[in-house]
């Protein structure tokens, strides 16, 4: 008995080490987001999940080590129960733009009115009133209740009329200087504040999964 308990744990032994070097194995030939997502849909076994951190956002240590690698390095960190390897697919640098708003939906507005609720925003904002209190004021949409700020943000993120204006045509546009976007279809008006200049951001394409041990 003992000698066939001892010949099944060297088989389960076996069975688990070539399952390893196969997991390895395919790890090694993952390069791109694709071929990392149907890895992650062809052995939900191990719960792998596809990350892209941003330098400016994910400021951890263990993002910082990932930053660090070169692409096509793992690292893996071993818990009692759980190994957890992480593979750096990729790296790039993405450009990210920044500004406050207040927005301003006309549907219920006339347009003498609206033309002097935008008159008086910029004259307030000209006579030194704080652009964070007049978006609390007049701004009609739920970012409001976080200032009005965009955040970074990269294109395809907001309105394209709006983009069109912070991406496109953003030297035409200086820092804490007011601009005006209509979107007369929609009835809907952005008081913008350019906040940033446009910032290229460091990002890498991250592969995680986490094997029982």
């Amino acid at each position: 008995m003992l000698r066939n308990l001892l010949l099944t744990g060297a088989v389960m032994s076996s069975v688990l080490c070539y399952a390893q070097k196969s997991i390895d194995k395919a790890l090694e030939q993952i390069t791109s987001e694709e071929q990392a997502k149907m890895f992650i849909k062809e052995h939900k076994e191990l719960k792998g999940k596809y990350f892209v951190f941003n330098k400016e956002k994910h400021n951890t240590t263990l993002t910082k080590e990932l930053f660090e690698m070169p692409i096509g390095r793992s690292k893996v960190y071993e818990s009692e129960y759980n190994k957890t390897t992480y593979k750096v697919l990729n790296k790039h640098e993405t450009t990210y733009y920044r500004a406050s708003y207040i927005f301003i939906n006309s549907d219920d507005i006339s347009e003498a009115d609206l033309k002097r609720l935008k008159q008086t925003i910029h004259s307030k904002f000209n006579q030194g009133v704080d652009f964070s209190n007049l978006i609390k004021r007049y701004s009609m949409d739920i970012n409001a209740s976080r200032g009005g700020d965009t955040g970074w943000f990269i294109e395809g993120k907001m309105p394209v009329e709006v983009e069109d204006e912070l991406i496109r045509n953003n030297k035409n546009h200086y820092l804490n200087k007011l601009f005006t976007v209509d979107i007369p279809e929609k009835n809907w008006h952005y008081i913008i504040l350019k906040t940033e200049e446009p910032k290229p951001i460091e990002e890498i394409e991250v592969l995680k999964i986490t094997e029982a041990i």
